[in-house]
């Protein structure tokens, strides 16, 4: 069971769906733009990019490319 993203803050990036994470496309500390691509999730054999939500840097990176999510799952934290 994997922790939960805070739907009240906005910097916790959750899966919106389950799937498997098939491609993290930042790294800690790493700065993003908004609507910039952070991880890629598969499922049923379609793939959904998730981007950031603002201006922010990456200041954590919870699960790795490759495990499974269920949906609201927390991905990656921005600060």
């Amino acid at each position: 069971m994997n922790v939960k993203a805070d739907p009240e803050d906005h910097l916790q990036i959750g899966a919106p769906l389950q799937g498997l994470i098939s491609k993290m496309l930042v790294k800690t500390g790493q700065k993003v733009k908004k609507n910039e691509p952070l991880f890629i999730i598969e499922a049923m054999k379609m793939e959904t990019t998730i981007t950031s939500v603002s201006d922010q840097k990456i200041k954590k990176i919870i699960l790795k490319e490759g495990e499974m999510v269920s949906s609201e799952d927390l991905v990656v934290v921005l600060g």
